[in-house]
């Protein structure tokens, strides 16, 4: 990746690069201003010392001159060395007692301090430019994004400057782009398929209403034949399966194709298992099973009435098909502050490992349950009306001893 196609980083890079140039420039300066400073310094020495001799011997003003302006070889350095060392001048005395050089050192510095606050102060001074600029940038990238995400699709990313982040800019504009054209086609394709829809719904309504009108005609014929009867309760069943199946796939196609809008509203949710419990009544007498509902108080939630009703039905009804004679259907409603739960619970044969993870997949049929009369799309029918209300369904399941399905709805949507 080339960081330099970016006008921005390319910008920071020169203003740096010109920084580094002008700073040593500055130290370049400043350390032949020491030089000087230092030449000074070791000339005002020298001319102390000079003077304090000549004024002393008087008489070696020859000589004096000679001792600074000779050639100096390394026995004189230690002649020298070993003589003043005698008196404390050495390495490792201490500085203050050299004024010429505490001075230079004090100079030196400062010098240096300022100059270093002045390179510091400038490379972040361009960095922080560069850094807000960057950041300002992503800023007003994330708030369009989030526009994007909530609805507005015609809202675009504008950058006309070189660098990755146009790029990236360009690429969402891109998706966002097709996104808006393939909104639009799926907008025309449920307009299409609510249509289409309405008429399959008519056109299957029509003949399933006939074959059930003569099956019922020829029922209360009177005949002796025993065989006859029995297909013809048994072509009931089918019908009434067929019915149910062409209702619940209607429903489904309706809810997948995203033209259902729903009505919600405050409802009582102890009123609406009551008329639940109450369609499966005359069933669950007949088969010889129980129920009863269990809540520690009126819950309430804004929901749509009739899918939540569709939705809590087909996990009744899940219940009801999967118990036998003596079994208990319980049902449990519970709120908190954060989440509301219906349970359906009943004591029956319990769903098989096996198809735990698959039993939401709509036309799904356990190999361990093929004697059970069901459509396979119950509950995926009740899975997706939970999920339109912004809940999840969940689920617990023990072999012969039951199985507990609880639907979650968060309160927060309540607000």
């Amino acid at each position: 990746m080339n960081l330099l196609v970016n006008k921005e980083v390319k910008k920071l890079f020169i203003s740096l690069m010109l920084v580094f140039i002008a700073g040593i420039i500055l130290f370049q300066i400043a350390a032949y201003i020491n030089a000087i400073s230092f030449r000074k310094e070791m000339l005002e020495h020298d001319y102390e010392i000079a003077g304090y001799l000549s004024q002393k011997y008087p008489e070696l003003s020859h000589e004096i001159r000679e001792a600074f302006t000779a050639e100096k070889t390394s026995s004189h350095q230690e002649t020298g060395k070993s003589l003043l060392e005698q008196v404390g001048y050495k390495d490792s005395i201490q500085l203050h007692l050299l004024p010429q050089v505490s001075r230079f050192y004090e100079t030196n510095g400062i010098i240096n301090f300022i100059l270093s606050i002045l390179f510091i102060s400038a490379t972040l001074f361009f960095s922080y430019c560069f850094l807000r600029n960057h950041y300002k940038k992503l800023e007003r990238y994330n708030t369009d994004i989030n526009k994007i995400m909530n609805g507005e699709i015609s809202t675009r990313l504008y950058d006309n400057e070189e660098g990755s982040l146009s790029k990236l800019a360009s690429s969402v504009n891109m998706l966002t782009s097709s996104l808006y054209t393939h909104i639009e086609k799926e907008k025309d394709n449920k307009v299409f398929l609510k249509e289409n829809l309405t008429n399959i719904s008519h056109q299957l309504k029509t003949p399933l209403s006939a074959l059930t009108m003569y099956n019922e005609i020829m029922k209360n014929e009177n005949t002796d034949n025993d065989v006859i009867t029995s297909f013809l309760n048994k072509s009931e069943n089918e019908l009434g399966r067929m019915q149910t199946l062409i209702a619940n796939l209607l429903k489904l196609a309706r809810l997948d194709a995203g033209i259902i809008k729903l009505n919600k509203k405050v409802h009582i949710f102890n009123d609406i298992m009551e008329q639940v419990a109450e369609s499966f009544e005359t069933r669950l007498l007949k088969e010889q099973k129980t129920f009863e509902i269990i809540s520690h108080g009126i819950v309430s939630y804004p929901c749509d009435k009739e899918w939540m009703f569709e939705a809590l039905s087909n996990l009744f009804k899940n219940a009801v098909e999967h118990t036998g004679a003596g079994n208990h259907i319980r049902v449990i409603i519970s709120t908190t502050p954060l989440i509301t739960k219906i349970t359906v619970e009943d004591n029956g044969e319990g769903i098989h490992p096996d198809d735990i993870n698959h039993i939401f997949k709509r036309f799904y049929r356990s190999r361990f349950s093929q004697e059970k009369q069901g459509t396979g799309v119950g509950l995926t029918l009740a899975k997706t009306i939970i999920e339109m209300h912004g809940g999840y369904i969940s689920v617990e399941s023990i072999i012969k001893k039951g199985t507990k399905f609880t639907v979650h709805l968060p309160n927060l949507t309540k607000l």
